[in-house]
């Protein structure tokens, strides 16, 4: 939550808020001349906090001889609901990597067959060479798949405490139009 406090008259801050948003691109969702507008800004493949969905809700009310102007920032639930289910599908495919790169080592040390060891086969019989590069590959692939996920858990962490980043350039964009 941000609050700001511009010299301005409430029509008049309403209607320069409502502009500075319209040209950064936001998208107006619900608004209440001029006490209240509510907008999505961002896009579901933005990654920072500035660039990700999110929804603000800009409550002004009179004060002194200006407008003072509260900003309410929330992460959009679909962008929310994105990353989870990208991250546990990352998570899903990782354990399945993990689980071939092991059936095909235990066929490589000892010849124990599992579910994944018909990969391994060529001509109905396992080649070495391909045996190994399938281990490499999988683990590899397991590894870079557990790394995005740590990152997009510290992205989302990053975005989450900066969610409010967007409404304070707009807030202190407003201010500088009162001068």
């Amino acid at each position: 939550m941000l609050e700001r406090s511009v010299s301005l008259e409430i029509e008049k801050a309403y209607s320069e808020l409502k502009t500075i948003l319209l040209q950064k691109g936001s998208k107006v969702v619900s608004e209440e001349p001029p006490k209240q507008i509510s907008i999505e800004h961002g896009s579901l493949r933005g990654v920072t906090p500035k660039s990700a969905k999110k929804l603000v809700k800009y409550d002004s009310s009179p004060h002194d001889s200006g407008t003072r102007i509260i900003s309410h920032s929330s992460i959009s639930p679909d962008w929310a609901k994105l990353t989870l289910w990208g991250n546990i599908m990352a998570g899903i495919v990782a354990a399945m990597f993990w689980w071939i790169a092991t059936d095909m080592n235990n066929l490589a040390l000892d010849g124990t067959t599992g579910y994944w060891t018909w990969l391994a086969r060529a001509f109905g019989y396992p080649d070495i060479r391909y045996l190994s590069f399938m281990i490499n590959v999988t683990k590899a692939l397991s590894i870079v798949l557990v790394a995005t996920i740590i990152l997009e858990i510290l992205d989302l962490i990053i975005v989450h405490r900066m969610i409010d980043t967007f409404a304070a350039e707009t807030l202190e964009e407003l201010a500088q139009k009162q001068t």
